[in-house]
């Protein structure tokens, strides 16, 4: 039979993962299938669960994971089939045996040398290649390169599965009856008959399919009810003939879906060939010469290959995780946009709760309380770190370019200056009149969280603030080029006026004293007295340039001397008029 020639048994009990070769990965799992062998059920196989990796096909049964467990090697599929299902009859993917491995599955069943699981050494390089590789990766040295030198398989006595499965192949074969005389008289009546086009199971007796009306194979008369001699060894089952291409094939039923998925995976692992990894496998050395695989990879230009496909494979790796990150990005974008959705349904519920519940208790104190799916709701998006009650605002979510700048200029007058809907907002210039923008940028960036906004566009969202906030913020640039914004009272005219007054109330001010009375940085307080001073409002008094004892500093002063009207100026002017 076909599963009996082609897997290999193994304990279900154990973890997937710990079944696995070291170059192996596990790519896809499905519930709830079910093998047929050839055409026909396999009975201990009806309720299970299938693994494709990269070098192997694995069925983990449910009723008995330690007996009816088995593997298959993908190197032995040839070709495969998709059905899609009809009516009753579930999704079926079909695996076709190769022709020329029905000969050497029976070969390597009786061969005794287990590489995947051995440790050997070296007789190059001394190297100690470590077990559970796969066995085209084992037969060959994993520093240098060099083919593993073929060992003698230990002499065994023939057991009676290797007799059954190698009589097809044996020599004596042409000296048996024709399979229609000797395997009749083994033959029993089938209970039920597979339809050829819907493989629904028929009572014998039907002419044709219950399902779709095909005709169905009638079971062939036995020629000669006589029983073999006892002397002649009992015949194969017609079931072992390898020549069989009917036999040949593997069925998985799909009865809880997920046919499609699985099937493009399969699709992928048997393109991508990663048990031909190694030079030396059972599948492809029939067809390619080892010899010069083997050249290539031994000496030293084996090991810098080795080296090189390491590194690239790294890169590959690190490429692949970038990718994910991306898509995790996306993702986040939307699980984000999801949570201010929710955020803005509470927000609105609580609301309505809110009034409704006010309207009809005018003297009671009511307590606002919420739902407990909204609390749950609330404490689940804490946790998952979505408690942002509005989202950062991105250009994907606007088609107009010029609504995102609006848009971006709404959500920075937050930021600024707190929710319009807080009773106390606590934005960054909640106690500031004024702010150095790089302050500005650093502070959104902060509260957007993952999408970031860079310079340029904070400067084009900058002029759209005076009409989002209030009171007013604009934008100012002093003469050595830092920008701030600021409030209507840090002006420059209104500055100028409250500073003249002090001079004239207090006398002169260092700058420090000037920084302290207008609660900004000394630096900050400098940019704005040097731009007064630009206009001849103030006048500093610099007594570093007289010689004196002590420390000395800048101190300003009002300028008396602007709109002084000079002895014989009048005069002058009136002279001039005229004449």
């Amino acid at each position: 039979m076909t599963l009996r020639r082609f897997t290999k048994s193994v304990d279900g009990t154990i973890p997937i993962p710990a079944l696995l070769y070291d170059d192996e990965e596990l790519l896809s799992s499905q519930e709830g299938v079910g093998i047929y062998d050839g055409l026909q059920k396999s009975p201990n196989h009806q309720s299970g669960t299938v693994h494709v990796t990269t070098h192997r096909l694995f069925f983990i049964s449910t009723q008995q994971a330690f007996a009816y467990s088995f593997a298959m090697d993908l190197s032995y599929v040839g070709q495969t089939d998709y059905y899609a299902g009809l009516f009753k009859s579930s999704a079926k993917v079909t695996l076709y045996i190769l022709p020329s491995l029905t000969v050497a599955a029976d070969s390597d069943a009786s061969d005794g040398l287990d590489t995947p699981f051995a440790s050997w050494e070296c007789e190059v390089c001394a190297y100690r290649n470590p077990p559970g590789l796969s066995p085209a990766a084992a037969r060959v040295c994993g520093l240098c390169g060099i083919p593993r030198d073929s060992v003698p398989a230990p002499i065994a006595a023939p057991s009676p599965h290797q007799l059954l499965s190698s009589l097809p192949a044996s020599s004596s074969a042409p000296s048996l009856l024709p399979p229609s005389s000797s395997s009749g008289s083994h033959r029993r009546q089938p209970s039920t008959i597979a339809c050829p086009a819907c493989t629904f199971l028929n009572h014998p007796s039907l002419p044709s399919c219950e399902m779709c009306s095909t005709d169905l194979p009638r079971p062939t008369a036995p020629l000669s009810m006589k029983s073999a001699p006892s002397s002649r060894p009992a015949s194969p089952d017609s079931s072992d003939n390898g020549d069989d291409a009917s036999l040949r094939l593997i069925k998985i039923s799909f009865r809880k879906g997920g046919v499609q998925a699985f099937y493009n995976i399969l699709r992928r692992s048997l393109k991508s060939k990663a048990w031909e990894a190694g030079p030396g496998n059972s599948t492809a050395s029939a067809l390619t010469d080892p010899s010069t695989t083997d050249a290539n990879r031994s000496g030293i230009t084996g090991i810098l290959r080795n080296v090189e496909n390491t590194a690239q494979g790294r890169e590959t790796d690190m490429n692949n995780a970038f990718q994910d990150l991306e898509a995790l990005s996306v993702k986040a974008k939307d699980m984000m946009r999801l949570a201010a959705d929710l955020n803005e349904r509470l927000t609105a519920s609580s609301t309505t709760a809110a009034t409704a519940s006010s309207a009809f208790a005018d003297d009671a104190l009511v307590p606002s309380t919420e739902p407990e799916e909204a609390t749950f709701i609330r404490s689940s998006l804490s946790q998952l770190g979505l408690q942002m009650a509005n989202t950062p605002v991105t250009l994907d979510m606007m088609n107009d370019e010029r609504r995102w700048i609006e848009q971006l200029a709404r959500e920075l007058a937050g930021v600024l200056q707190g929710a319009p809907s807080a009773r106390e907002a606590h934005g960054m210039m909640k106690e500031r009149g004024i702010i150095a923008l790089d302050e500005v940028w650093g502070g959104w960036n902060r509260a957007r969280g993952v999408a970031l906004i860079p310079p340029a566009t904070l400067l084009q969202v900058v002029p759209h603030l005076p009409t989002c906030t209030n009171p007013t913020i604009r934008i100012r640039t002093f003469a050595s080029g830092l920008s701030v914004l600021h409030t209507p009272p840090y002006t420059h005219v209104a500055f100028a006026a409250r500073l003249s007054g002090l001079l004239a109330l207090s006398g002169p001010k260092t700058t420090t004293e000037v920084a302290q009375d207008e609660r900004i940085t000394v630096g900050l307080a400098a940019e704005m007295i040097a731009a007064v001073e630009a206009d001849g409002d103030i006048c500093r008094d610099d007594e570093a340039c007289m010689i004196k004892g002590g420390g000395a500093e800048v101190r300003f002063w009002g300028n008396v001397f602007h709109g002084y009207v000079w002895d014989g100026q009048a005069r002058t002017e009136a002279d001039d008029v005229s004449y």
